[in-house]
């Protein structure tokens, strides 16, 4: 993967508009989805994206090799919504999550699917709205992105020890809050008949 990246990246520094074009349709959905946690604002994240890209392809012939591309390019998206933030002061909560519902065959089914769903959400909204944002955040690169340790450190700027440490206690923190609402709903449905 690296050794891809490399040559793309490198194919891309020197002009080659299929190497931009899959630079563009290959992490434009992750760069959306990682900038749709920072706010609602879709057109906002769009323009920003594409500035991302314009400014890459206009300045091309002066950046510095890329050994991973995906890391990079998040980074970099992070750091112009967070540039926008501070002049905006627009920042939303990165939990603003809404779950797709499914949809069943039947009525019966999409109403049990839907309130399952709706629960979980709660559960989890709860459960996010207890971590910081911080915390919030390494969850999403670890697990949505699928980003390594040490390319989370590149990302928010902390050595790879940190995000080792920080990830073990958001997780740590989570399935301990995860454990307490369920013995809470247990206890709830056993005690209240």
């Amino acid at each position: 993967m690296i050794k891809e990246d490399i040559q793309i990246w490198q194919r891309f520094v020197e002009g080659d508009k299929a190497a931009f074009e899959y630079l563009v349709q290959t992490y434009y959905t992750a760069l959306f989805d990682y900038g749709m946690k920072f706010t609602s604002d879709r057109e906002m994240v769009k323009d920003h994206i594409h500035d991302l890209f314009t400014t890459l392809w206009d300045r091309r012939k002066h950046l510095s090799q890329v050994d991973q591309i995906k890391p990079y390019l998040l980074k970099s998206i992070r750091n112009r919504l967070f540039k926008s933030y501070r002049r905006a002061e627009v920042l939303l909560d990165i939990d603003n999550y809404q779950e797709q519902v499914f949809q069943d065959d039947t009525m019966e089914m999409q109403i049990i699917s839907e309130e399952s769903v709706i629960e979980r959400e709660r559960k989890i909204t709860f459960i996010l709205s207890q971590l910081t944002r911080r915390q919030r955040e390494i969850i999403h690169l670890k697990f949505y992105e699928d980003l390594s340790n040490e390319e989370i450190a590149d990302i928010l700027l902390i050595s790879r020890g940190a995000v080792a440490n920080l990830l073990y206690q958001t997780l740590k923190l989570v399935k301990e809050k995860w454990k307490v609402s369920l013995f809470g709903i247990l206890f709830y449905f056993l005690f209240s008949w």
